[in-house]
């Protein structure tokens, strides 16, 4: 970034943000958090952490501006790892509860896995599937099938059903779409 303090430390709007510096620097950190990771996908990355920026520039003042570009890098690379380590614990059929547990007692940097892969469930549902959101959420809390059917005015079959065509609709999207949704196969 610019060696100037003002300029570094602080843009009141977007029009005083060097985008170039910026994307370089946004870059740079991107590149710390995912080591080894392919440059297309940092580019990628990189795009989605300037539009990112963008709105957090638009929204209000920024007193801190690397400060605040580290934390968009940190927070985008957290969500890329969380997209790619969930699906591939919803979507293989072959993995077990068990196997998800066992993946969850083991130490990781970015949380506990089980914590992300709920996240991911619930936001992928919330971007449709009102009825599956719910479900998962019923689901991740452990909540018995028979109480949500009677909190719903459902039977338990239609509640166990609709479920298993929400998990349907969600490893069919991992199957059809290219991008977030099948990078787990890398």
């Amino acid at each position: 970034m610019s060696t100037d303090d003002s300029e570094s430390h602080g843009a009141a709007t977007e029009f005083e943000i060097h985008w170039e510096e910026a994307a370089g620097f946004v870059r740079r950190r991107l590149r710390i958090e995912l080591r080894g990771v392919a440059a297309d996908l940092i580019d990628d990355l990189l795009q989605e952490s300037l539009v990112r920026l963008l709105r957090a520039v638009r929204r209000e003042p920024i007193h801190n501006l690397e400060a605040l570009m580290t934390e968009i890098a940190r927070r985008t690379a957290v969500d890329w790892l969380r997209r790619r380590i969930r699906w591939r614990v919803l979507i293989d059929p072959a993995l077990s509860v068990e196997d998800v547990y066992v993946q969850a007692a083991s130490p990781c940097e970015l949380g506990d896995p089980v914590e992300r892969l709920q996240f991911v469930v619930v936001e992928f549902f919330g971007s449709g599937e009102s009825a599956c959101r719910e479900l998962a959420l019923a689901f991740f809390a452990e909540q018995d099938w028979k109480k949500v059917a009677g909190s719903c005015g459902r039977s338990h079959e239609a509640v166990r059903k609709q479920w298993s065509r929400c998990l349907g609709l969600l490893r069919e999207a991992a199957r059809r779409d290219g991008g977030p949704l099948t990078e787990w196969l890398e």
